[in-house]
């Protein structure tokens, strides 16, 4: 747990939480470095940012690690529209399970 000191402000979150990552990922490496990741998935934009660089790229660089952005909700950038066509594409197919009484029918 930490106390965040900056506002939030929409748009430059990476400047509200990047050291506190930063600082998680150093401590991780000093005290369990076996358990330092290969990738780091951030809740928060990377390269969709509307500046093209939000709190994944800033950790990424900062750390050296690959991070990637995975942010709850599409920014509008790059040409990247939230439609029905977009929607379509990124929608997973449902999931479907099988019992072993489905495997012998």
């Amino acid at each position: 747990m930490v106390t965040l000191t900056a506002p939030y402000i929409s748009g430059f979150l990476a400047f509200r939480e990047t050291p506190y990552l930063l600082e998680a990922l150093q401590r991780l490496e000093t005290t369990q470095p076996s358990l330092l990741p290969q990738v780091v998935l951030v809740d928060g934009n990377g390269l969709f940012h509307y500046r093209e660089f939000g709190l994944a790229s800033h950790l990424g660089v900062l750390s050296g690690l690959p991070c990637i952005g995975v942010a709850k909700d599409l920014l509008q950038v790059q040409g990247v529209e939230k439609s029905e066509e977009h929607q379509s594409q990124v929608r997973a197919p449902p999931l479907t399970f099988h019992t072993s009484r489905d495997q012998n029918a």
